[in-house]
């Protein structure tokens, strides 16, 4: 008996012993075990479960008042794009790419004349994160996250009359995302973006401008903004290039507003926007810069953050901010484009941060007359 006792023993100590052992090794990330196990042995702490809702994180600020006017409900979009970009050809907008699981390879078109959805395409690789503009009657997408996690340099064209995807030649800068893109004349401007945008202590954050000439088909560089940043937006007025909001590197929302002069190869600070945002998205109308929506993520995971529906408008022949009305819903990261005399605000989210699972998004879509910023 005293044997088999002896023999218990040893063999208790040496589980015990294994047990150890894997657990070090696992602590030291030399062995990878399941998730399940990661967690139950507490070597991997839980992602963030912050409750998410729609009003939750509104952020509507109360001076100034918005102008009186309303943006139209539309028919929901079919799927719930997160960190995806939007462009106006003609009369039709282009809803491209999101984040995982779902939406890498989505593209959507809504028809501003019979107000429907459909799906005419998919995009050849994953992205989100990635920006888009339009040149000639095609959509153009710059960088972006390969998958959702891998920054790329990629470029693609996509032509809506032959429906085909076009590869291009790459950017020549570390691949990033979550920049700001326009064009003017016959060339393409990227600014900005880093190459990840969460949590981004150790990572550079770019401040670089990358020009695509669309006649020789080459990349050259532009003078830098004076203020690197990512989770920006840009759009284009009177030939210069503006670039509103974003995150900088404490990842706290921004109020920087500057504009690229392709002319003297120069930024221009100006007026900062009445509210910092991440994540907006913008869009030129009647020559003014319009700016839809964003967020502040600081402290998503405490509980803390927000998401505004607010809209401005920044006209640069007076240099001044005014606010639009309110869209009815708060929303970030989505989409915004202009066709058929209508500024369209689609899907996005209306909470700050991320989920276990992902993003949580919205279905709606939301148009304002363009006539609404043409108050002079």
């Amino acid at each position: 008996m005293r044997g088999r006792g002896a023999k218990l023993l040893a063999a208790i100590a040496a589980a015990m012993i294994a047990v150890m052992l894997v657990g070090v090794l696992a602590a030291a990330d030399v062995i990878n075990l399941p998730g399940h196990l990661r967690r139950t042995l507490g070597f991997e702490t839980p992602a963030p479960d912050p409750p998410c809702r729609i009003g939750l994180y509104r952020n509507d600020p109360k001076f100034p008042r918005p102008l009186p006017g309303h943006w139209r409900p539309e028919p929901e979009v079919p799927r719930t794009q997160i960190e995806a970009a939007a462009v106006g050809i003609g009369p039709v907008v282009y809803m491209v790419e999101g984040s995982p699981p779902g939406n890498l390879h989505t593209v959507l078109a809504y028809d501003t004349r019979t107000r429907r959805w459909s799906e005419p395409t998919r995009l050849p690789t994953g992205l989100n994160h990635a920006e888009a503009a339009t040149y000639d009657g095609k959509l153009y997408l710059a960088g972006g996250y390969l998958n959702g996690e891998e920054p790329t340099t990629n470029f693609w064209q996509y032509d809506p009359k032959a429906n085909r995807w076009t590869r291009l030649p790459s950017m020549h800068q570390p691949p990033r995302a979550a920049g700001a893109v326009g064009v003017i004349g016959h060339r393409l401007y990227v600014a900005g973006g880093a190459p990840q945008t969460f949590n981004v202590s150790g990572f550079p954050i770019y401040n670089t401008l990358e020009i695509y000439d669309f006649d020789t088909g080459r990349w050259t560089y532009g003078a830098p903004m004076k203020v690197g940043r990512h989770h920006i937006s840009g759009a284009v007025a009177d030939g210069k290039l503006y670039v509103a909001g974003g995150r900088g590197d404490r990842d706290r929302s921004l109020d920087v507003f500057e504009s690229y002069d392709p002319e003297t190869d120069e930024w221009e600070t100006l007026p900062n926007m009445p509210l910092g945002v991440a994540s907006p998205r913008v869009v030129s109308a009647d020559g003014k810069i319009v700016v839809v929506g964003g967020e502040d993520q600081l402290d998503w995971e405490d509980g803390g953050g927000w998401v505004t529906p607010s809209a401005w408008a920044f006209d640069p022949e007076t240099r001044t901010w005014e606010r639009l009305p309110d869209m009815r819903f708060e929303r970030r990261a989505g989409g915004a484009a202009v066709a058929g005399g209508r500024i369209y605000a689609i899907g996005g989210s209306y909470c700050p941060g991320l989920k276990p699972h992902g993003p949580v998004g919205t279905h709606t879509v939301e148009s304002l007359p363009v006539s609404a910023v043409d108050r002079d």
